[in-house]
């Protein structure tokens, strides 16, 4: 439903000044103590930002065309889009965004679905120096090996779930990328890459508008499990890092426990390891909340 007017709202809305802070901004109340120490004075607007339905956003390929092309390749489908700031590639559609799938713009790979905060994490790893190969250790569909295959990167995907890779082949010959797939057991004997990433499985929580149910269906439990396996992620995927390469730590999620926590704690584990950068994306900047540290040993 279209959101209330605003004299409906004065007339309508209960007044939810005197509601616990959990309750009136729509989270989990026992994980309002990690919220107010990841946040600070941005919790209550990050969690009005993730009431409202994300906008759609659209990667231009790079290896089809600029983002001018894209918008008036577009615009004949009838579809209106603008720039957006958070990443170079990024277009925000603000108009027939239904029409997108059967656009010629998607058909021919000049655009793909992707939210501009995760386009940017791409973005900030640059291009290849020379003929650099690169891994996504947890490629899920494959989204950021599309990216990385459009900055000049030899993509190898990697999942620990290899049915989650099965469209990316028709996804890579539409945007004329080559991304070569592997499964955990040939991983140990490739040779290793200039360039690691690790979009580790997270709470989500810098995407919740686009899965409402998923921060009712976290768990204290669960985010210590998610804690370990993110551990597990990063010392797994600095083993496939090669001399002078980068290994790249990101996360969807908005959450100190899942993003500096665990780079601090891989510190500690392998203190031969030092961060170059780091970047938090939040939801108002637009997009999703992301994050991302990039290691050099």
């Amino acid at each position: 439903p279209p959101p209330l007017s605003a004299d409906k709202a004065r007339h309508e809305a209960p007044d939810t000044l005197d509601w616990p802070r959990a309750v009136r901004l729509d989270f989990p109340g026992w994980l309002e103590p990690e919220l107010s120490r990841s946040l600070g004075d941005d919790l209550e607007p990050v969690m009005r930002a993730l009431h409202d339905r994300a906008p759609v956003f659209l990667r231009v390929n790079l290896l089809r065309g600029d983002r001018e092309a894209a918008r008036a390749c577009l615009l004949e489908d009838g579809i209106e889009s603008v720039p957006h700031a958070v990443a170079p590639t990024a277009l925000e559609v603000t108009a027939n965004a239904r029409k997108l799938r059967q656009s010629s713009a998607f058909e021919r790979g000049l655009v793909e679905l992707q939210d501009a905060a995760s386009q940017a994490v791409v973005s900030l790893l640059g291009g290849p120096t020379g003929n650099g190969r690169a891994l996504d250790f947890c490629a899920g569909g494959g989204g950021k090996s599309l990216a990385l295959a459009a900055a000049g990167w030899r993509v190898t995907a990697h999942d620990a779930v290899p049915a989650r890779m099965a469209d990316l082949p028709v996804r890579a010959q539409r945007a004329g990328a080559e991304i070569a797939r592997m499964e955990t057991d040939r991983l140990a004997g490739a040779d290793p890459f200039d360039l690691v990433l690790a979009d580790a499985p997270c709470s989500g929580s810098g995407a919740w508008r686009r899965q409402p149910e998923a921060r009712w269906t976290l768990t204290p439990g669960r985010l210590t499990d998610l804690a370990r396996l993110q551990d597990d992620i990063l010392d797994a995927a600095a083993s496939r890092v090669a001399a002078g390469g980068r290994l790249a730590y990101a996360t969807c999620s908005v959450l100190a426990c899942e993003n500096e926590d665990r780079i601090a704690a891989f510190l500690v584990r392998r203190p031969d390891w030092g961060v170059t950068a780091t970047r938090r994306f939040s939801p108002l900047d637009g997009g999703d909340g992301f994050f991302l540290s990039i290691l050099e040993k």
